[in-house]
């Protein structure tokens, strides 16, 4: 929590379970929230990226223009720290923002996809298929990585989002996915679990050789038909891409 503003020195160790943190900022980044006086949305991301480093950050400043706030916005709050500790971690958030990732677990995923350097991930990309349009978490080129969760196959009075079995969950999951492979997409899908450890490392490896499987198949760049009718789709239908 920061109170005043303070130029940057030391971090004392936290004080009746509340850690503080001397940081400048300006009157302008104070708001109220219920009644108390907090930084807003961009500042706390940055602040986030600065404190903790790339993947939180990332996570937070997805979330902050998932919100609402522009990149302008975060970069304006980046701005000052460029001589502060944890400034690279802040421009690295900051960059990579995008509101397209609806949730951490997109965020993460999509990191995840950029640390593999397959190419620049796009967020919310819409599929024309047999049975309807399919929208896909991430893709780079004639790939698409899905990132699940297990709140999607929860029962709502779980906490989840599945309105029917999980197994129906599954299954009705693994029809859309054939749907999207038969329009010349390969398919990669990624679990919370494979963000951290080994698992991270076989991941990565794992969306790379699918990666290069879609080049094999269907060239570098995305196909010319699924780029007119994504384009289409989103005109037609909004971009779920928030401020695209």
């Amino acid at each position: 929590m920061c109170t005043s503003p303070d130029p940057v020195g030391r971090t004392p160790g936290p004080e009746n379970g509340v850690k503080h943190h001397l940081a400048r900022f300006g009157s302008h980044q104070v708001v109220e929230v219920a009644g108390l006086r907090v930084l807003d949305l961009a500042r706390t991301a940055v602040d986030i990226a600065r404190e903790r480093g790339n993947r939180d950050g990332l996570a937070a400043c997805d979330s902050a223009m998932r919100m609402g706030v522009t990149k302008e916005a975060l970069e304006a709050a980046a701005e000052p720290m460029a001589q502060w500790p944890g400034a690279r971690a802040v421009n690295a958030s900051v960059d990579l923002a995008d509101p397209g990732a609806e949730n951490v677990n997109e965020s993460l995923g999509r990191e995840l996809v950029i640390e593999a350097a397959i190419g620049e991930p796009e967020t919310q990309f819409p599929v024309r298929t047999a049975q309807g349009i399919r929208w896909c978490d991430i893709r780079v080129g004639n790939h698409v990585i899905e990132v699940d969760g297990r709140v999607k196959y929860l029962a709502e009075a779980d906490g989840g989002f599945a309105r029917t079995t999980a197994d129906d969950v599954a299954w009705e999951e693994r029809k859309r996915e054939r749907l999207v492979r038969d329009e010349g997409l390969v398919v990669t899908r990624l679990y919370w679990e494979d963000y951290w450890g080994h698992r991270r490392v076989e991941a990565v490896r794992r969306v790379r050789a699918d990666h290069a499987d879609a080049v094999a198949r269907f060239g570098p760049d995305l196909d010319e038909r699924l780029a007119r009718e994504a384009e289409a789709i989103r005109k037609q239908y909004g971009d779920r891409r928030r401020g695209a």
